[in-house]
């Protein structure tokens, strides 16, 4: 298994919007920050623009594709997580810095 992180920029701003090949799928992104519950959310579209997951909350270490069942998805995991072992929660002020959103892919 192979990790990579979503290719999100906390500078941009939010809602970010993106697309990116995963496991060889194109897929849309659409990252949202509640900034009440201090919370980010993920949408993840077909190549077609049609919503597989909507509004999934990020949370620090669960799969952001638990409990989704869709042919449209490649088998992977998006796991927000910081390799460096800093951080345990998702957050403003570590979102995009210190944790990403990384994904397992397969190695070819």
């Amino acid at each position: 298994m192979q990790w990579r992180c979503l290719p999100i920029d906390v500078n941009a701003g939010f809602p970010q919007r993106f697309q990116t090949r995963v496991a060889g799928v194109l897929l849309r992104f659409e990252v949202r920050y509640n900034g009440v519950a201090d919370l980010y959310t993920v949408d993840i579209y077909d190549q077609r623009g049609e919503p597989i997951v909507y509004g999934r909350p990020v949370i620090y270490g669960a799969n952001l594709l638990d409990g989704i069942v869709d042919d449209r998805l490649p088998p992977v995991r998006i796991v927000p997580a910081d390799m460096a072992g800093k951080r345990q929660y998702v957050g403003r002020d570590v979102f995009g810095v210190e944790v990403h959103l990384w994904i397992s892919e397969p190695v070819a």
